[in-house]
This record gives structure tokens, C-alpha cells and sequence, in this order.
């Protein structure tokens, strides 16, 4: 029995670690709802194309690091 994939396991910990960066966003609740929502979406769609749901992560977060960012000069 083969064991775990490197590249699903690294997909899993990185959707962890996005779910977890939001849940810190210290930003107005529809603005942290926009957000949940659109890495639902990338969970749901890692289940039929993980490729391309990494593809949109990698996208994610470098726009909630931007963001986080923003808020922590508070250009924002």
C-alpha cells in the first residue's frame, strides 16, 4: 500500500494554513466572508483538479499576504 502523496499532503497544509490566515484577518465580517468563500471555492475544486486548485492558492495567497500587508501599514 503506497503511502501518502507528497503533493496532496503539501496541498492539504497549504489550504490548513490559508484557512487559518483568514481566520486571523482582523478586517470587517463581509470582507473575511469574501474571502472564506473564495478558498472554499479552491477546496472544492482541489477535489477534481488539484493541479489547478494549487494554481489558484499560490494566486490566493499572495493576494491575502498583499492584503495583510496593506492592513499592516494601514494603507487600507
Amino acid at each position: 500500500m503506497p503511502g501518502p502523496d507528497p503533493f496532496h499532503t503539501a496541498l492539504a497544509a497549504e489550504l490548513r494554513a490559508a484557512s487559518t490566515a483568514v481566520q486571523a484577518l482582523s478586517c470587517e465580517p463581509d470582507e473575511r466572508d469574501r474571502w472564506q468563500a473564495r478558498l472554499i471555492a479552491i477546496t472544492q475544486s482541489a477535489k477534481r483538479d488539484s493541479t489547478r486548485a494549487r494554481r489558484r492558492l499560490v494566486r490566493f495567497r499572495a493576494e491575502l499576504d498583499a492584503r495583510i500587508t496593506d492592513m499592516d501599514t494601514g494603507d487600507r
